[in-house]
């Protein structure tokens, strides 16, 4: 099994450590090896440098406090309370961060802009979006259902009879919740904090519309290293300084889950309660809570909606026609995005299918390979992606095999590496749920492999594999980095597209667009609700 254990790694790294050599080498082959290094240390010499990594540091430090401080009361009534459309809050709270950036960040100046539905409410001026403020915001919507997901887990962990003795000892709600519940759950609020801060320390699409010069961190700057001042060497000396602080990240989330492991409890009870068992007031606050968190989710989504109906005084499906007829007053729309509203319905449709099946089936195959087992350098290595900004993994298929190999080839393979731990884990989880005397009697009967595979594994585990077929064809929809990386205007996606139309000032197109969008994803999570898995259909 050591053997199998050693073939995945080298496989997994095999795609994975290249392209990060690529782009942390570049310019070293073609300045040579010692004016490489005064470039780096030029580089590093910069106050632009460290201003740039500081301020990743502070805003995705910030960003992860209010996204985990925001999710903590939902974490706890999905875990603890079976109210009233429960599964479809845990859901569609999933929607905003399967979004492209580019559609938080049309939702974020629709609803905070200067000449946002906020705005117009309340009557006033907030600046909030082209800010730090509105790269916070925006990072905020995008992230808070990852921390709801991870402490609701931990959550669902702790043992129903630890709050039996704790109620047997006369502890009061508070007391309690700070006393039992919060040292439970703190491996997963720091698990939370970790992976949140992660996404927003690597962020592209937001910091790039939103940060401009002032507020660039390392990930925009590696990008304009590479495609605006043409600075290989630069390029890869901010890559190396960035790989190092998300490196640090991985290990800390690495330690954290082995202990959360170590603390486990085996045949541990969970109970929820019932909506009706509980107090008035606990359902008003849950009720409040939910409201409030629809609304800051979901209003800026939705004032992507009323805008592109209404881009005016009045109602129009201008907008939308333009989609179809490629013109729109004197503008070209289709000069602009480059391709046609079919084109980029079937390219975006194509890719993400096809990332999603290479994802699934190679989490399928190390999940099924690792079944019932713990592997923690391993699992290390799977997590690796999290670590490697996607502009780095991006430019570095780019540099070193565009040219070697199609374009489209190379987006469908940095989709797949860098969605792989997220995918992976929930595909892990599927397959270490399935009873063990399933295989267990299907081999006692003879049945060879592939047979036990097509008649007891996937119907078993179809729903689960549906789940995370739905999550990997999200996330590569939502991919707008590795497309504009690699494919440089070739391949034309839904963000890329929308990228174009705000460029050149078509927001009512780029909204019209953005609502197609949000039908497909609330399409797709229909099929995530339809083919819940078990634990969800008993726990709704």
């Amino acid at each position: 099994m050591g053997r199998r254990h050693a073939l995945i790694a080298l496989a997994f790294l095999a795609l994975l450590v290249p392209p990060v050599v690529a782009v942390l080498g570049a310019g070293a082959l073609e300045r040579g090896l010692l004016q490489w290094v005064e470039d780096l240390l030029q580089v590093f010499s910069r106050g632009a440098t460290w201003r740039s990594a500081r301020f990743s540091l502070v805003q995705a430090a910030v960003s992860a406090i209010l996204s985990v401080a925001l999710a903590l009361p939902g974490a706890y009534y999905l875990a603890n309370l079976r109210f009233p459309g429960r599964r479809m809050a845990e859901s569609l709270t999933l929607l905003p961060f399967v979004m492209p950036s580019l559609i938080v960040i049309l939702a974020v100046i629709s609803f905070y802009g200067r000449a946002g539905v906020l705005n117009q409410l309340l009557g006033t001026d907030l600046r909030l979006v082209y800010s730090a403020a509105g790269i916070i915001l925006a990072h905020v919507i995008f992230n808070y259902a990852v921390a709801l997901r991870i402490i609701a887990g931990g959550w669902r962990q702790i043992d129903t009879r630890l709050r039996e003795v704790s109620l047997s000892l006369g502890e009061s709600g508070g007391s309690r919740l700070l006393h039992l519940h919060a040292p439970l759950i703190l491996p997963s609020i720091l698990t939370a904090l970790a992976i949140v801060f992660l996404y927003c320390f690597v962020s592209f699409g937001v910091v790039l519309v939103f940060g401009g010069v002032q507020f660039a961190t390392l990930e925009v700057r590696i990008y304009q290293e590479m495609f605006t001042s043409l600075n290989l060497s630069g390029a890869g000396a901010l890559a190396l300084l960035q790989l190092a602080m998300c490196g640090a990240v991985v290990i800390l989330i690495q330690l954290i889950s082995e202990t959360h492991r170590r603390e486990s409890v085996a045949g541990r009870r969970t109970t929820v309660r019932h909506w009706a068992s509980v107090r008035p007031r606990v359902r008003l606050a849950c009720t409040a809570y939910w409201a409030v968190v629809g609304l800051f989710l979901f209003a800026p989504l939705g004032s992507i909606v009323l805008r592109a109906f209404r881009p005016g005084a009045g109602w129009s499906l201008r907008a939308f026609q333009a989609l179809w007829t490629g013109r729109i007053g004197d503008r070209e729309v289709y000069e602009i995005i480059r391709a046609s509203f079919t084109e980029i319905l079937l390219t975006s449709l194509g890719v993400a299918l096809l990332a999603a099946v290479l994802t699934v089936s190679a989490a399928l195959a190390a999940a099924r390979a690792l079944r019932g087992r713990t592997v923690p350098w391993l699992d290390t290595i799977m997590r690796m992606p999290l670590a490697v900004s996607s502009v780095t993994f991006s430019l570095g298929m780019r540099l070193l095999w565009l040219g070697r190999f199609p374009a489209l080839t190379l987006i469908l393979l940095t989709q797949a590496v860098m969605a792989f731990p997220l995918v992976f884990g929930s595909v892990r989880q599927t397959v270490d749920a399935l009873p063990r005397r399933y295989l267990e009697a299907a081999r006692s009967l003879g049945a060879p492999p592939l047979f036990r595979i097509r008649t007891v594994e996937l119907p078993v585990l179809r729903r689960g594999l549906v789940n995370a077929f739905t999550f990997a064809f999200a996330l590569s929809l939502a991919d707008f980095t590795a497309i504009l990386t690699i494919g440089r205007g070739e391949v034309v996606t839904f963000p890329v597209a929308m990228y174009r139309l705000i460029g050149f000032q078509s927001f009512d197109v780029a909204l019209a667009l953005g609502v197609w969008y949000i039908a497909l994803v609330a399409l797709a999570f229909i099929v995530i609700d339809s083919t819940a898995t078990g634990y969800g259909r008993r726990s709704s």
